[in-house]
Formats: structure tokens, C-alpha cells, sequence
């Protein structure tokens, strides 16, 4: 009895150095289950990130939930406006923005993206009374609310519009619908879902441009690149990406 005793504890004690020496020799290959993501999100962005009776929730929450389950990370949320995501990034205050952020040349020349998992398109929002509104063209001499930070901001200015900051999409259709800017400009799953729910009197109007798409943002040759994008496919092949889409659009959007 001893004799085993003593056995099974050597190979305990074995096996306990041997653990130990892989942890030291390779870092990167810790149990990613202790690691924690420390993600940035709007959470006022209905349906991609908001909150429901206080839960966070939303396209992108669902997602990004969904790929750090499959890499083995959990996740802690950080909210904030959007115009503090990428400073927040920058500072490695947070390790990854989950909020419709554009993969952009521009973006890309600084940043990593994961694979794309929204594919949309940009639509202009008016007041339900204006008529003369109809394309970026018409946009010149208007101003042109948007949020601090966002790309619809630069699309506004390109145009030859005044544009006017603020801190959320809600504040910019509070101010359209009162008429204290002229037009604005969202994403057409924003405003497929989310702009008659709302209520404000506003409409969109005219032809859907500039189709872009949409990834997890991340500080250049981030260690978590591969590992999103490795739980992206496998989401995207056994229609896990496509049923999240369904939940909130009626449709897949990640394609």
C-alpha cells in the first residue's frame, strides 16, 4: 500500500514538473481558458452592441462571444463611445474593438483585422419631410450628422458636407428629426432593422453605396488574429455565423 502510495505520488510530482517545464518553455501555448480578452464596444448601437434589461447584447456581442468560445478566451467588455474605441486600442487599454469597424486600406496600414463577418452597404437617412436629398451629390453644402470617429463622417466631407459630431446614432436621428442637421448616414442593416423600431420621423432614401465590410479590429500582428479567424470559418462552414444573422436581420449578413 505504501510502496503504491509513494509511486503514485512521484508520478504525480513527474507529471507536475513536466507541466510546469511546457508552461515556461511556451507561453503562447498556456491554457487560453485562464486568458481573458478585454474587448470594446459601443453598446448603444441596436442590433449590432446595446443593451437589453441591462445585458450586453447585439450582432457583434453574439459573434465575438461565439469566436471566443471556440479559441478557448472569455471576454470582458469595455463600453464607451465610439470615439474612444481606437484611442482606447492604441493605449492597450482594451485588445480588440467589436463594432462594425470598417476594414479600410487606411485601417489596415495600422491595424489587424479579423475575416470579415458583415457585409453591408451605407444608406443616407433624411427628415421624413425633406425631398431634395437623394444621393451624395445632394449632399453638398449640408451638413451631415455622425458620430466622432465613424467613416460616414469622412463619405460627408468627400461629398462636400458640413458635418456635425456626436456621441451616438440615437443623438444624430434626435437632431435629424428636429431638423437641426439636414441628413445623416448609417449602415442599411441599421437601418433595415432599428430605424423604423425607433420611431424618429426619418427615412432613407436613394441607391445603397459604398459596400464595405466589417471585422474585429486589433492592434498590429496581434497574437489573436489567427485564432479568430480560424473560429470565423469554422462558424461560416457549419452555418453558426449565418443563424446569428437570421436572429437579429432575417438574413445571413456575413457574406
Amino acid at each position: 500500500m505504501k510502496h503504491g502510495l509513494k509511486l503514485a505520488v512521484a508520478a504525480l510530482s513527474t507529471a507536475g514538473v513536466l507541466a510546469a517545464c511546457g508552461a515556461s518553455n511556451d507561453n503562447a501555448g498556456s491554457d487560453k481558458e485562464s486568458k481573458v480578452i478585454t474587448v470594446g464596444t459601443e453598446a448603444t448601437y441596436p442590433p449590432f452592441t446595446y443593451k437589453e434589461k441591462g445585458k450586453l447584447t447585439g450582432y457583434d456581442v453574439d459573434v465575438m462571444n461565439e469566436v471566443a468560445k471556440r479559441a478557448g478566451y472569455k471576454v470582458d467588455y469595455k463600453a464607451m463611445d465610439f470615439k474612444g474605441l481606437i484611442p482606447a486600442l492604441d493605449s492597450k487599454r482594451i485588445d480588440v474593438i467589436a463594432n462594425q469597424m470598417g476594414i479600410t486600406p487606411e485601417r489596415q496600414e495600422k491595424y489587424a483585422f479579423s475575416d470579415a463577418y458583415t457585409v453591408s452597404g451605407s444608406t443616407i437617412i433624411v427628415n421624413n419631410k425633406t425631398n431634395d436629398i437623394k444621393t451624395l451629390d445632394d449632399l453638398k453644402g449640408k451638413t451631415v450628422g455622425s458620430t466622432q470617429g465613424s467613416l460616414y463622417a469622412k463619405t460627408a466631407e468627400e461629398a462636400g458636407a458640413k458635418v456635425k459630431y456626436y456621441k451616438g446614432a440615437n443623438q444624430v436621428l434626435k437632431d435629424l428629426e428636429a431638423g437641426r442637421v439636414d441628413a445623416a448616414m448609417n449602415d442599411r442593416l441599421f437601418v433595415l432593422t432599428e430605424l423604423k423600431k425607433a420611431g424618429y420621423k426619418v427615412k432613407a432614401v436613394g441607391e445603397t453605396f459604398d459596400k464595405n465590410e466589417s471585422g474585429f479590429m486589433m492592434a498590429k500582428n496581434s497574437k489573436y488574429t489567427e485564432d479568430f479567424n480560424k473560429a470565423l470559418s469554422e462558424m461560416q462552414e457549419d452555418g453558426t455565423l449565418a443563424k446569428i444573422g437570421e436572429k437579429y436581420f432575417n438574413e445571413d449578413i456575413s457574406k
